[in-house]
């Protein structure tokens, strides 16, 4: 009877299968990176998302330069030095994950840059072991070579903390979060991280067959449909809603209004916009209406639904009945404030014009009509006050 060894019926049985799943998978990673554009998200999500692209894509071809070692039982030192690597690599992928996670719920690490360097000191000593390890097989550090059973306990951890870390603190943030698209970000990230997390679990009872990058790979795509998804309701610049997004709430919610519960629809302006392009350039004219959407984020909440209604007009739909006149004084309290800080060369205010409905037969264009002639005696008023030489929020 003859013997096989376990490198004998990996090359002969699985060699070739292993190696179409890491090409497919390889392929797959270059055509979602080639599709990242900075318009379907956040400049810092794209960055971290590529990142985590990049790493995964060494880690394949790594794996495929293991696999080209394994068979052949006079590299031993080098296959064990290609796995050595691909911890590090495991880790360096986990910890990018770990950051895009924070980037996408809006997480502490993107306000505070020292608990972000922090956060690297897990990745470094992982990287760290993996390179003494690499050296302890050929002999440059150390008298006698050391288990790899110590490599794998320290890197696995540190994974493990990162993945669990990005895990807990999303599902802190999303017991806290009352809006819905929050919610649903916050729930895509708790998916992908269970993904490649099943992968590893599993690759500890079944050899020879790339769980942890079967698992990554869901993850990564899930990751794209979601950003481009939200892209389509998401207007580019401001972050907010569209008026796609608006219009599509608004049509749902409008059969449910009555007297008991009537929508209330704001028309937002800035004042003298084209001045201040013409001025000061198109650059500040996108942070003033950057700072116009941060004002309504502010005041958005669980019944208030915020968006960009084209240019610089933007709108508020209050489905919670709140007193109008409160609504509008938080909006410029809000704007006053980050006008402050911002420290705009120019006086940053806005109109704002509003009509309510408890009627569904209303068409929802004519509340929208109405709150948009409001917003004009407001603007009048408005340039009434600067023609007379008085200043106004």
């Amino acid at each position: 009877m003859v013997e096989y060894s376990m490198q004998d019926i990996f090359s002969k049985a699985y060699l070739p299968l292993y190696i179409s799943i890491l090409v497919v998978c390889f392929i797959i990673a270059l055509q979602v990176y080639n599709r990242l554009q900075f318009n379907i998200g956040r400049a810092s999500e794209i960055r971290a998302f590529k990142r985590i692209i990049i790493a995964y894509i060494i880690y394949i071809f790594d794996d495929l330069l293991w696999l080209s070692f394994y068979p052949h039982s006079q590299f031993v030192a080098i296959t064990s030095i290609f796995e050595y690597i691909e911890t590090g690599i495991l880790t360096t992928f986990t910890f990018c994950w770990f950051l895009f996670a924070e980037y996408y719920i809006d997480g502490f690490l993107i306000k505070n840059k020292f608990t972000k360097y922090l956060f690297t000191f897990p990745l470094i000593l992982a990287l760290i072991t993996s390179t003494y390890f690499c050296l302890n097989v050929v002999g440059l550090v150390g008298s006698t070579t050391i288990s790899s059973t110590y490599l794998y306990s320290i890197n696995s951890s540190i994974d493990f903390f990162y993945m669990g870390f990005a895990f807990i603190h999303t599902i802190i943030s999303l017991q806290k979060e009352k809006r819905k698209t929050k919610k649903m970000r916050y729930r895509v990230i708790l998916e992908c991280i269970l993904y490649p997390a099943a992968g590893a679990i599993i690759s500890l009872f079944i050899f020879y067959v790339p769980f942890i990058i079967l698992g990554i790979l869901p993850s990564i795509i899930k990751v794209l449909i979601e950003m481009q998804n939200a892209n389509i309701y998401t207007d580019a610049l401001t972050r907010i809603n569209n008026r796609y997004r608006v219009n599509e709430y608004l049509e749902k919610e409008w059969p449910n209004i009555s007297l008991e519960n009537p929508i209330v629809i704001y028309i937002i302006d800035v004042n003298r916009f084209k001045g201040i392009n013409d001025k000061y350039g198109h650059l500040e004219g996108d942070r003033a209406l950057i700072a116009v959407a941060d004002s309504l984020k502010k005041a958005a909440s669980q019944g208030i639904v915020i968006g960009r209604f084209g240019g610089d007009e933007f709108i508020l739909v209050d489905s919670q009945n709140h007193d109008p006149e409160e609504i509008i004084k938080e909006l410029r309290d809000n704007l006053q404030i980050i006008t402050q800080k911002e420290q705009f060369p120019f006086d940053l205010t806005i109109s704002i014009g509003y009509a309510d409905c408890c009627n569904p037969d209303v068409p929802i264009a004519n509340v929208i009509e109405e709150a948009d002639n409001q917003l004009y005696l407001d603007k009048k008023t408005y340039r009434e006050a600067i023609r007379m030489g008085n200043h106004i929020n």
